[in-house]
């Protein structure tokens, strides 16, 4: 199977890797400082979609109506790029941004469960090794908050339980709260009546549950990580105005883990690909997954 993987950042070198390590024939294109990648072929945007039966690219596909190619002086409009890919198969994430100017199959691999259970677990790994490196105290006793119960919250809260924090996590769903109880962490609704007790605050919650009023009583040395995908869910102005240590960690698996996260992509991919085939693999293709558990 020839596969272009075009533009993304690290996670998309390592993906085309993976793929090439599966039994593809891969191409790369979008990074214009690349010399040589093992026996993956170096090649323009326009050779590389012409030559593949399918094209791989990054989870934000799209910037500014161009392919996402932020190591490439080469700019493609989307209206091009669904010009060149007219009889290809697309894989992407958030697929809705590009489907409009494709006219064959496109596949959203960053929408799917298992896609994003492994990238969560990828996520709360590096949240805890920002904390590692901006905390200046021990993770092991330390009050820590966790805003949300959804993939990353639990991951996040299970690590830094599992590290010896005394972890809160803020649940909505009242039956959430018992799961949390259950798993030796406290749990409490969104009105944080004592939010100025943690020394740590994450949000995995992409909706406003931080706000002004909630930040005007935290305490003077809290770490703020927000999780959340743009523009987040704790107020950056107040924070930054109060002066507080605030991080908004978007994208960590590709900062953190590229390696890893590119290979969840090209495992993802071959998933799809064996579903469209009835749970066969006519794509000639080894499945090497990495095995990550919670």
């Amino acid at each position: 199977m020839k596969t272009a993987v075009i533009g993304g950042d690290k996670r998309m070198l390592y993906a085309a890797k993976a793929f090439s390590d599966s039994g593809a024939e891969v191409a790369i294109a979008g990074f214009d400082r690349l010399q040589s990648m093992c026996d993956i072929r170096i090649a323009s945007v326009g050779e590389a979609v012409g030559w593949a039966d399918i094209c791989v690219l990054p989870i934000r596909p799209l910037t500014n109506g161009a392919l996402t190619c932020p190591y490439s002086a080469e700019t493609i409009p989307a209206e091009e790029f669904g010009r060149l890919s007219a009889d290809k198969i697309v894989f992407c994430g958030g697929s809705q941004r590009i489907s409009e100017y494709v006219t064959g199959k496109v596949y959203d691999y960053a929408a799917r469960e298992d896609f994003l259970i492994q990238n969560a677990v990828l996520t709360a790994q590096g949240a805890v090794g920002l904390t590692m490196r901006i905390y200046e105290d021990s993770i092991r006793g330390a009050n820590a908050l966790v805003l949300g119960w959804g993939r990353i919250g639990k991951t996040l809260s299970r690590c830094l339980n599992a590290l010896g924090a005394r972890v809160t996590v803020a649940a909505r769903k009242p039956s959430d709260r018992e799961w949390i109880r259950l798993e030796g962490m406290s749990a409490v609704d969104y009105s944080l009546k004592e939010i100025n007790e943690y020394s740590l605050i994450y949000n995995t919650v992409p909706a406003p549950v931080l706000d002004r009023e909630k930040l005007r009583r935290v305490r003077e040395d809290v770490i703020l990580i927000d999780l959340a995908s743009a523009p987040g869910g704790m107020d950056a102005d107040t924070a930054n105005a109060r002066g507080l240590t605030f991080v908004h960690a978007l994208g960590l698996p590709g900062k953190t883990a590229p390696k890893a996260a590119g290979r969840i992509i090209k495992d993802t991919i071959i998933n799809i690909l064996k579903e469209e085939n009835g749970g066969k693999d006519h794509s000639g293709l080894c499945d090497d997954r990495l095995l990550l558990h919670l």
